[in-house]
């Protein structure tokens, strides 16, 4: 990996530190271990096990008109569970499962202090997951489905300049990851008179409140809002005639906290797509 900065201002080509920080070779050899064990003893029960790592290179980033090296962060993950039953096949299909994450050195979007964002390693953190699913049929025609994940997060050592944006030392959440999160759906599918077949489909998916970044300017809460999706299509051979409604209840929410980074202290959102509705006709080759 390589990189250096192009057409330097004079007082940073000036200044032996800045030259070395203003540029970037290296070699890397990164041992990424993987494994899991599988076992179907009990009948009808799968249960598993899994550990893997994974990491993204470093790179460099312009900081106060000065460009830094940000180091490459590191993530293992631990993974335990069970599945019982397949969707679509079986009356009652579960499945569950228990993780941890150990993240190191977290590569993350932070401000300057001129308010541009930049990229920098804000600290290692962990997350604990507990997600769990059902998938039931109902009646042959009709099938049931509802999925739930929570997550705890934080940053188990923070970075110096986070420590300073931090108030009483808090333990601060890892950016862009969801608390709560869940979802409700059916399926619902049966023949028609004239070789016709009906497709009826709905959700409602919750997406918690995560954090942008972290500190007051990339701190801003996230998320906390219900999705939905209604959608119906009869199907004759080769066309198919579909009716969709997107967020029955024209929901507000705040997908996405950024909105321009000149402007870094206006409370910016990027709202859910208004609802929308969509009529369509398909055709198959």
């Amino acid at each position: 990996m390589s990189g250096e900065a192009l057409d330097p201002v004079a007082a940073l080509s000036s200044a032996d530190l800045a030259r070395a920080e203003a540029q970037a070779d290296r070699s890397e050899t990164i041992f990424l271990p993987s494994a899991s064990l599988l076992t179907d003893a009990i009948p009808g029960v799968t249960l598993y096990a899994r550990f893997q790592q994974g990491f993204r290179p470093g790179g460099l980033a312009v900081d106060d008109q000065r460009v830094r090296r940000f180091q490459n962060d590191r993530i293992s993950t631990l993974e335990s569970g069970f599945r019982m039953g397949l969707p679509g096949r079986d009356t009652i299909a579960l499945s569950a499962n228990i993780a941890y994450t150990d993240w190191r050195d977290i590569q993350a979007d932070v401000t300057d202090r001129i308010g541009l964002p930049t990229t920098a390693n804000i600290g290692d953190g962990r997350i604990y997951t507990l997600e769990g699913r059902i998938d039931a049929r109902a009646t042959p025609r009709l099938t049931l489905d509802g999925s739930i994940i929570y997550n705890d997060s934080r940053l188990t050592r923070q970075a110096a300049f986070i420590r300073a944006l931090s108030y009483d030392d808090q333990s601060l959440s890892v950016p862009n990851v969801a608390n709560l999160g869940g979802r409700l759906a059916f399926d619902y599918r049966a023949p028609l008179a004239d070789r016709m077949n009906l497709h009826l489909a709905g959700s409602a998916r919750y997406v918690g409140k995560s954090r942008l970044g972290v500190g007051p300017v990339l701190g801003q809460t996230q998320g906390d809002y219900v999705d939905t999706s209604l959608s119906a299509s009869v199907t004759r051979g080769p066309v198919q005639y579909s009716l969709s409604l997107a967020n029955l209840f024209d929901s507000d929410g705040n997908r996405f906290s950024l909105g321009t980074p000149f402007d870094l202290d206006t409370d910016y959102s990027t709202p859910l797509r208004p609802r929308t509705l969509r009529i369509g006709i398909d055709f198959a080759f």
